[in-house]
């Protein structure tokens, strides 16, 4: 999974939490695939958790700022991924790093966050002024 220019929105603060993303996303799938212990793997579910909230109320106070039309579903979207989050978390902190869950995280995480880039947040992106960032 790796960051390209592709996936840029255009707004300086999303992509930059964007890449950041995408950092700890290979980072939580590396450690899975290099068998590292189930602490850092846990340091790396706790960060994503923490920075995910933080990602995503940025946004959605950009989406405020710009009485953004389409608000409710994109924070739908947010809750959404927040949930499977807490889901693959609690998994994780209940049986380990299984093939199964590494597999799931792998493909979730990175059809997730291409589909929301490309879907949801290149249109936030057209709306709200890069100034705001």
């Amino acid at each position: 999974m790796e960051w390209t220019e592709e996936y840029a929105v255009g707004h300086p603060l999303i992509d930059s939490h964007h890449r950041e993303l995408f950092e700890r996303f290979n980072a939580l799938i590396s450690a899975c695939r290099a068998r590292k212990g189930r602490e850092e793997i846990g340091r790396l579910y706790d960060f994503l958790d923490e920075y995910v909230h933080y990602h995503f109320s940025a946004e959605e106070a950009l989406m405020a700022t710009a009485i953004y039309p389409e608000m409710a579903h994109h924070q739908h979207q947010h809750q959404g991924f927040i949930k499977r989050l807490w889901q693959w978390q609690s998994q994780f902190n209940e049986s380990g790093a299984s093939f199964d869950l590494l597999v799931e995280t792998n493909e979730a995480l990175f059809a997730w966050l291409i589909q929301h880039i490309r879907m949801v947040d290149m249109k936030l992106a057209r709306i709200i002024p890069v100034a705001e960032g």
